[in-house]
């Protein structure tokens, strides 16, 4: 009985723990993919200046490193660290409703 209750612990602890990871590393990544964005946004229009360009491309070899290292970290654990991605790719709007 004790080895059970005892089990049960490690396995919440464990799962407390990937949890916990997913969610700094989903801070963490959220924070350079913001601003990948913003710079892909940038591009749409007048494009970027060449402080900008290497700007980007540091920041999406930084990303790369990052999730490099986190798989280093949970291989052979057969844990998918990966924050999930987001569902919705839009606004969901009730019939009727005016658009701004």
């Amino acid at each position: 009985m004790q080895e059970s209750a005892r089990q049960t612990l490690s396995d919440r602890g464990d799962d407390m723990h990937r949890k916990g990871f997913t969610r700094a590393a989903s801070i963490s990544l959220r924070l350079v993919q913001d601003e990948i964005d913003a710079f892909k946004e940038q591009m749409k229009g007048p494009g970027l200046s060449k402080a900008e360009q290497a700007l980007y491309a540091h920041l999406d070899e930084l990303k790369s490193k990052i999730e490099a290292d986190f798989d280093r970290y949970w291989r052979g654990s057969g844990v998918d660290w990966r924050p999930p991605k987001p569902v919705a790719k839009g606004i969901v709007r009730q019939a009727g409703e005016s658009q701004p």
